[in-house]
């Protein structure tokens, strides 16, 4: 482009032939400023028309190539076959709107705090419950889940939340291999499931987490290895933590809690959670020590509490108290009975309305400090 300065170097003459030569109107007539300032805007004008012209063109070669690169992209899509599962999937017996209600499966859990200390990770527990009976204990976060969700993209409508359980060839090798005997479909809401199992002994393992319809598993958490016992080697265990208490050294053993390591510390958390006492001291009893051996006295005094929560909600909506179902009355009334340990207890309650779109919760915070005085004996007056 011609600058200003070349132009002022020309005649009259010489800036008039170009302005004819661009087409200015009234050329003839203009001195020699109004001539300079007429060419530079209309060299101006004819630059700025070329400019958008090369744009357009180029802006139109990219939408081509992007078009030609889509139409390649469907057809690569097109011939990938689709991928079938390797396990079998234990479905679950549940309309399909339900199961969307429940596809979280940080819905349940309880992240407050666990023997005075503060949970941080996703966590599942496998328990021997028998020869042919694992139980799996979980707790999920939130964030967790979210990150799952955009992990899968795409394929997270399909996918549906499982428990993946693995047969385990050697344990004692620190990489072991292992089977997938099947996927186990579950629901948020709850954090515990029960799983068969068959040809003991055997060991197993499971993984919590998401399987899409094209066969794509995203695992939140893995669990302990445990080993299941030999048919009538042990009386069967019930499946309430109540029966646990009296046989939970066996169960504690058989689930892989003295092999140490991040699992083992897991399990026993989880033991000590459940049956509100550290495993290992047998002299614990529920409201003090007592030395091994020494005699009861006879002077017998035993105080115990328990927690009532109670409250009412709509009769068609649904309520969790910790995690845990509430049976309403009809009335939406209900009441909860429940043990009340010695220690800080935060009791999540949520209430949600049957088409699932409303929820509201109240979280009670409650604290129990018993302690035991030392006993006091008078003496006779005389």
């Amino acid at each position: 482009m011609i600058s200003k300065v070349d132009l002022k170097s020309q005649t009259v003459k010489e800036l008039g032939q170009r302005a004819r030569d661009l087409g200015i109107p009234g050329y003839a007539s203009m001195r020699k400023d109004d001539l300079i300032k007429a060419l530079s805007n209309k060299l101006r004008a004819v630059k700025a028309a070329k400019t958008r012209a090369k744009k357009k063109k180029t802006a139109s070669r990219s939408t081509a190539t992007k078009r030609r690169s889509t139409t390649r992209t469907r057809k690569q899509q097109r011939s990938i076959p689709e991928v079938k599962l390797k396990t079998n999937l234990v479905k679950l017996d549940m309309p399909e709107a339900e199961k969307q209600g429940l596809k979280d499966l940080s819905l349940g859990s309880n992240f407050g705090s666990s023997n005075g200390r503060s949970l941080h990770r996703d966590k599942i527990t496998v328990l021997v419950r028998d020869s042919f009976w694992l139980q799996a204990c979980w707790e999920i976060k939130r964030k967790s889940v979210v990150r799952a969700q955009a992990a899968m993209m795409e394929h997270w409508h399909t996918a549906r939340p499982v428990v993946r359980l693995y047969e385990v060839e050697d344990a004692s090798k620190t990489t072991n291999s292992a089977r997938i005997v099947r996927d186990i479909e579950v629901h948020g809401g709850v954090t515990t499931w029960y799983i068969n199992v068959s040809n003991p002994p055997g060991q197993y393992r499971v993984e919590l987490g998401y399987l899409a319809a094209n066969g794509e598993f995203h695992a939140l958490c893995r669990s302990n290895i445990v080993t299941t016992p030999v048919p009538g080697s042990s009386e069967s265990i019930d499946t309430h933590w109540d029966d646990i208490a009296d046989n939970y050294e066996r169960v504690y053993v058989q689930s892989g809690g003295k092999k140490g390591g991040a699992r083992s510390s897991d399990l026993k958390e989880l033991f000590e959670k459940r049956l509100n006492r550290p495993i290992g001291e047998s002299v614990v009893s529920r409201f003090g020590f007592k030395a091994p051996g020494a005699e009861e006295d006879e002077f017998q005094f035993n105080v115990d509490s328990e927690l009532i929560v109670f409250g009412s909600a709509e009769p068609t909506s649904s309520v969790l108290i910790k995690g845990e179902p509430v049976k309403l009355g009809p009335d939406g009334s209900f009441t909860v009975r429940m043990d009340l340990p010695d220690r800080r207890m935060v009791l999540p309650c949520v209430s949600t309305t049957a088409d699932g779109r409303r929820q509201k919760t109240v979280v009670v915070a409650i604290e129990r400090n018993t302690k035991v005085m030392e006993p006091v004996t008078r003496e006779d007056e005389i």
